[in-house]
């Protein structure tokens, strides 16, 4: 359940000066949002998923609708506002920076009160797995304990600061963020210290993935429960273990490959003819009692947390409602958000961690990182639903990823099986 629309995507040489004029390389028109993306992306790796949205009565919601039936997504549940435009998203795309900006104009708003119990009933009816890409909160919030109530699993995207996001995190089983979501919504002056508070703050999520772009993801899992007790675990930073154990085997790994001439594997080959290589995984041996590093500041944390929260408000055109995207209600017993949770989080969570790298991309075949973050829940999503083991999920998402970078727009380079190695659907070896 999520954000759908239509992308206008301009490729140019360099991204524009104020006031300045230039001619677009390439100019395209696409289907967008990220839960429509990395339902694409699923959909093409073998899943049959449903969208649960909200577009326009008008022609181009028909162009979206058609679009997601050529890939086999259920439509069922989108839900068609007369009199409104579907959602769409002006998208520059800087060949020069390698970035991407984005403009979006939203459509017609999905109501809580449009998902009554007979269209709930019916969106879970044989589903394995619900996901949600963050937005539509107060709508999808009643979709999410409903799933949970019928024990079905709960993944959540945190791209970044939206409205009473924090309700809709509360009921996940799994979590997905952005690089910067949990320095943002923590305030910490790190990524691995915001990480860790990151999965504090939400005790019922079993793992939570962030995705850092070019330096790969980091994998935060917890134990099952009663199976470990931590008075008999080591303890350490997360920062520790990431910048001085895992980052070094990454790095020893791939040097390694490199003196001895070996090429790795080829996993992917896109649709252009660019080959992709699976990129290496490491983890702890184990599960370790985590720590936040020496210095860090709780109180300075409040208050970077409630400036993120009023700049993702005004970015919004939401000035006034700035707290709720901060959030300070009650997530579970015992845990709170904003001010106060900075003072209850306990310290010493217990986790097992992993690092993966991005997928072995040559650099000039990137095109375009548009949606580079929905084809890896996408295949998180895949790797769920079929139950791939965790390092080999994290694999598939970076190749697939890395894939879709070789075309322009978000859903144009996503492979379809018959691209991808047969082992790294799967297995955990490529």
């Amino acid at each position: 359940m999520g954000s759908c629309g239509v992308d206008y995507l301009a490729s140019v040489a360099a991204y524009p000066r104020p006031d300045e004029k230039l001619r677009t390389e390439k100019l395209e028109t696409q289907g967008g949002g990220n839960c429509a993306n990395a339902l694409t992306a699923a959909a093409r790796l073998g899943l049959a998923p449903t969208l649960v949205t909200k577009i326009g009565a008008d022609g181009l919601g028909d162009g979206i609708i058609s679009e997601l039936h050529r890939d086999g997504i259920d439509t069922t549940h989108v839900l068609r506002a007369k009199g409104h435009p579907s959602p769409f998203t002006y998208i520059i795309v800087d060949r020069q920076g390698g970035t991407r900006t984005c403009i979006h104009t939203p459509g017609a708003t999905l109501e809580p009160y449009e998902m009554d119990e007979q269209r709930i009933s019916s969106v879970l009816e044989g589903a394995s797995l619900v996901y949600f890409d963050g937005r539509l909160t107060e709508a999808a919030v009643p979709l999410a304990r409903a799933a949970r109530l019928r024990k079905i699993p709960v993944l959540v995207e945190a791209e970044r600061l939206r409205p009473s996001l924090e309700l809709l995190m509360a009921e996940a089983d799994y979590i997905v963020t952005s690089a910067h979501f949990p320095q943002d919504w923590t305030g910490e002056a790190g990524l691995a210290d915001a990480i860790l508070a990151t999965a504090e703050r939400l005790p019922a999520a079993h793992w939570l993935i962030t995705t850092m772009g070019t330096r790969g993801a980091v994998l935060l899992e917890r134990p099952p429960p009663a199976g470990t007790d931590p008075r008999t675990l080591p303890e350490r930073t997360l920062e520790e273990i990431l910048t001085a154990e895992l980052g070094p085997q990454l790095e020893a790994a791939r040097s390694g490959a490199a003196a001895a001439a070996v090429s790795p594997p080829v996993a992917c080959v896109s649709a252009s003819g660019v080959c992709i290589g699976a990129g290496e995984v490491a983890a702890t041996e184990g599960y370790v009692r985590l720590a936040y590093t020496s210095g860090r500041d709780p109180s300075q944390a409040a208050r970077q947390a409630q400036a993120a929260a009023q700049r993702a408000a005004a970015l919004n055109g939401d000035p006034d409602r700035a707290d709720s995207y901060r959030g300070s209600g009650s997530l579970a017993s015992g845990t709170t958000t904003g001010v106060a949770a900075a003072a209850t989080i306990a310290p010493g969570l217990v986790g097992r961690v992993t690092l993966a790298s991005i997928a072995d991309l040559p650099k000039d075949a990137v095109t375009d990182t548009t949606g580079a973050g929905d084809s890896f829940i996408g295949s998180v999503l895949y790797g769920l639903a079929t139950g791939l083991p965790l390092p080999a999920t994290l694999r598939l998402a970076a190749v697939v990823a890395a894939c879709k970078c070789t075309e322009l727009g978000a859903r144009p380079g996503l492979p379809t099986r018959s691209q991808l190695a047969p082992a790294l659907l799967h297995s955990t070896v490529v």
